[in-house]
């Protein structure tokens, strides 16, 4: 037997009874406390292991991909202007007119309703 657990005894068996009550109240006070101290380890070994996990495996938020730098328009890729004629062949199927106003503005009129909102988007 222990040195610690013979003096508890000889503790307990003394003719005394308050110093048998205290002693076993100190010794029942030291037990709880260490269990109470290994209990909060854990809870706290616990937490700071979850937390780690969490963020080693947080995904970083991928960067954008750099914009592309603007370029030079060549002259054959920049708009043309059309024709009267190439423009009222983009209609083959819709009477369509073009009528010139007084500015030097050319318009697209179109008889028949609804092929306006169809063909025409305005920006």
């Amino acid at each position: 037997m222990t040195p610690e657990k013979q003096r508890l005894i000889d503790d307990l068996l003394q003719d005394d009874q308050n110093s048998r009550r205290e002693t076993v109240l100190l010794a029942g006070g030291q037990i709880l406390r260490r269990k109470r101290r290994r209990r909060n380890t854990i809870r706290s070994l616990s937490a700071l292991a979850l937390l780690c996990i969490l963020a080693l495996s947080v995904e970083k938020t991928p960067t954008p991909p750099p914009s592309p730098s603007p370029q030079t328009v060549t002259e054959s890729e920049q708009a043309r202007s059309l024709s009267d004629e190439e423009l009222l062949a983009l209609f083959p199927d819709s009477p369509v007119a073009l009528a010139t106003l007084d500015s030097g503005k050319k318009i697209l009129i179109f008889p028949r309703a609804g092929d306006k909102q169809r063909f025409v988007n305005h920006l």
